[in-house]
C-alpha cells in the first residue's frame, strides 16, 4: 500500500511479516466513515492457520480468524498492517483450539452460496454439551431432501457435520466435516474442555 497515513498513527500500526503475528495482535484495516473521512479498524486474530506447507506463487498462505469469525489471509511474500501489542482484552476468552469460530450466517451474502440457514434447517442433533457458564454446544448431522451427489442412497443423508456454540444469544458454527470421526473428536475435545 502506498499510502502510509490511511491509520491513526497512536495505535502501534506495523507493517510486519504475517509469520510474525501471533493469536491477540490486531490486524488493522481502513475503513470509510459516514462522513467520507477515513478510520481506522483493528481486529484481534484469535486463531492461526497454515495454508498447507507447500510453496505456491504466492508464498506460504497464512490464515488468520479474528475475533468476529472473519477469516483474513496473506502471503509469506507480502505483509500486513497490524499492531503488535498484546492487551489481554484482545485474547480469546477461553483457552484450547477455537473451533467454533464461524459466526452464524456470514455466508449468507456471499453470491452462489446457499447459506449457512440451507444447511441448518436440514441437520439433526447428534449430540449435546452444555458448559458450566451455560454456553452451548451440539453436534449436528446434515440431510437432504434433494438429489445431491454427497447423498447416501441407504441413508438419505449427507455425509456432513458441524459443531455449534450458543453463547449470549449468538450462534457459532465449525468447518463441515464430511467425517463422522472427525466431527466426534471436535466435540469430544470441547466436552473435556481443550477447544471451544
Amino acid at each position: 500500500m502506498d499510502n502510509w497515513t490511511w491509520f491513526d498513527p497512536t495505535v502501534g500500526v506495523l507493517l510486519m511479516h504475517p509469520s510474525e503475528i501471533t493469536t491477540g495482535m490486531c490486524l488493522a484495516h481502513e475503513v470509510a466513515a459516514p462522513d467520507g473521512s477515513r478510520d481506522t479498524v483493528l481486529r484481534p486474530v484469535w486463531g492461526i492457520g497454515c495454508g498447507g506447507t507447500h510453496e505456491h506463487p504466492g508464498g506460504i498462505r497464512y490464515n488468520f480468524r479474528t475475533m468476529d469469525g472473519e477469516l483474513i489471509t496473506a502471503s509469506s511474500n507480502s505483509r500486513v498492517w497490524a499492531v503488535p501489542e498484546i492487551l489481554p482484552e484482545n485474547l480469546p476468552p477461553y483457552g484450547g483450539m477455537w473451533i467454533t469460530n464461524q459466526k452464524f450466517g456470514m455466508h449468507d451474502h456471499k453470491a452462489g452460496v446457499l447459506g449457512d440457514r440451507y444447511f441448518y434447517q436440514r441437520t439433526c442433533a447428534l449430540d449435546t454439551f452444555t458448559a458450566p457458564d451455560g454456553r452451548a454446544y451440539r453436534l449436528l448431522e446434515g440431510r437432504s431432501t434433494r438429489h445431491d451427489n454427497r447423498l447416501d442412497p441407504d441413508e438419505g443423508r449427507w455425509h456432513c457435520y458441524w459443531v455449534y456454540r450458543w453463547e449470549q444469544g449468538v450462534k457459532w458454527l465449525g468447518p463441515s466435516r464430511e467425517v463422522s470421526d472427525l466431527a466426534y473428536e471436535q466435540f469430544e475435545m470441547i466436552r473435556k474442555g481443550r477447544a471451544w
